[in-house]
């Protein structure tokens, strides 16, 4: 009975009351803290492939006696000490999963955030969070404990906090990944087992293929450390269709469900991530279509340059006829282990835009490229064109794409090669 657990010290001053809903008969939990009314609402964490919530985040609300809404942080600036922090971290924690136990969830994970700036300073005892699995029925398996690493500089502390939630059965998520001083070395050193990517890189990544680009790598690494990845502060349609490109395992944010402290049935998800698959796969065939349409051209003015300098052994002037194309920045002949035999040749119209901070590593003299997908693919497919994926030159640090396929003049194996521009548009 909730009166057993208003009775416990930590809550001394602190009562929680029971409200009756007017539309449910199950009760649900409010407690008052200094002349204000705290509840909790929640977020749904849906999981793209089972197009369904998997998890709710536990957020608190704070009202006052005339009603008017106090944020998280007005609320969190009231403790002055750190005890008195622990205090309100643990109502906040008991809050959450009392009122989660009293909704239909089926087996969905409660994610609860700890305030680790008050457990550094308290290194409160291990009791409080097994009373709660007590008193809610809830397993610890299906609680998800958010970390904001960041605020804990003490490792070794981070580390045991870890390892106590871990031992009671709770998994650990590191929160706000990506914004502040957030580091992969903390990934690779807790291994969570879930990481929750910040609002600023999907709203970075909403309007930037740059940071879309980086973004992607961003979630690739941490699945390679053997995390799954929750993109939260989903906003708009084209931030869900970013976070779905990027191979996220759960999307969070007002786009998809906002806070609510009624936890429905959401049969709308399973449709929206329907449309946005929908219109991921037009746009991809629509990119691809174009791609298709710009590769005719580029790769019959390939194949006239191949065919030009396997007759003529006239490397400098078969890149000539590349050079019709605008995308064509520079050209360049490889042996068969991967050499290059000769300078860069650079398209008169690049030459304008040549960035000459990059001087030292423009000029391609006694390279070796055979590490390059581009060259042993060519060797591997002997007399077919290569075409690479976009990715950033070292010549000149720019996105490009190189096009490259083998050729023999003389009885000797040489890789024909040409970097096109591929900037974002």
């Amino acid at each position: 009975m909730l009166n057993t657990v208003v009775s416990q010290p930590e809550f001394k001053g602190m009562p929680m009351q029971q409200l009756q809903d007017a539309d449910q008969t199950s009760l649900y939990v409010t407690a008052d803290y200094h002349h204000l009314t705290l509840s909790s609402h929640f977020q749904p964490i849906f999981s793209i492939s089972h197009r369904r919530p998997v998890g709710y985040e536990g957020l608190i609300r704070a009202v006052d006696t005339q009603k008017h809404s106090h944020s998280p942080l007005e609320l969190l600036a009231i403790p002055q000490t750190g005890v008195e922090n622990l205090s309100l971290d643990r109502l906040c924690r008991r809050l959450h999963m009392h009122n989660f136990a009293r909704q239909p969830n089926g087996e969905a994970w409660l994610f609860l955030n700890l305030n680790s700036q008050c457990l550094v300073s308290e290194r409160p005892d291990a009791g409080f969070m097994n009373n709660l699995f007590e008193q809610t029925g809830i397993s610890p398996h299906r609680v998800v404990i958010e970390i904001l690493e960041s605020e804990i500089d003490d490792r070794h502390y981070l580390r045991n906090l870890i390892r106590h939630f871990r031992d009671l059965g709770c998994l650990i998520a590191i929160d706000d990944f990506g914004a502040g001083h957030s580091n992969f070395d903390r990934i690779w050193e807790l291994e969570p087992d879930i990481v929750k990517i910040d609002r600023s890189m999907i709203r970075g990544a909403g309007t930037s293929s740059r940071v879309e680009r980086i973004l992607t790598g961003v979630v690739s690494l941490i699945h390679e450390a053997g995390s799954l990845v929750i993109i939260e502060g989903v906003e708009t349609e084209r931030e869900a269709l970013v976070a779905i490109a990027a191979n996220a395992d759960m999307v969070q944010g007002f786009y998809f469900a906002k806070p609510q402290p009624r936890i429905t049935q959401n049969l709308k998800f399973a449709e929206v991530i329907d449309h946005l698959l929908k219109i991921q796969q037009r746009q991809r065939f629509k990119n691809s279509h174009q791609m298709n349409q710009d590769f005719k051209k580029i790769e019959s003015l390939f194949r006239q340059a191949v065919s030009e300098f396997s007759i003529t052994n006239a490397f400098d002037t078969s890149t000539n006829i590349l050079f019709i194309e605008k995308r064509a920045v520079r050209c360049y002949l490889l042996d068969e282990v991967g050499f290059q035999m000769a300078r860069n040749v650079y398209s008169p119209h690049y030459q304008q835009k040549m960035d000459t901070r990059f001087t030292p590593l423009l000029s391609g003299d006694n390279a070796n490229w055979s590490h390059k997908h581009y060259h042993f693919r060519a060797i591997e497919h002997p007399g077919e064109m290569q075409v690479s994926r976009p990715y950033l030159s070292v010549a000149d640090s720019r996105m490009c794409i190189t096009v490259s396929q083998t050729v023999v003049v003389h009885n000797k194996l040489y890789v024909f090669c040409c970097d096109l521009d591929w900037q974002d548009d």
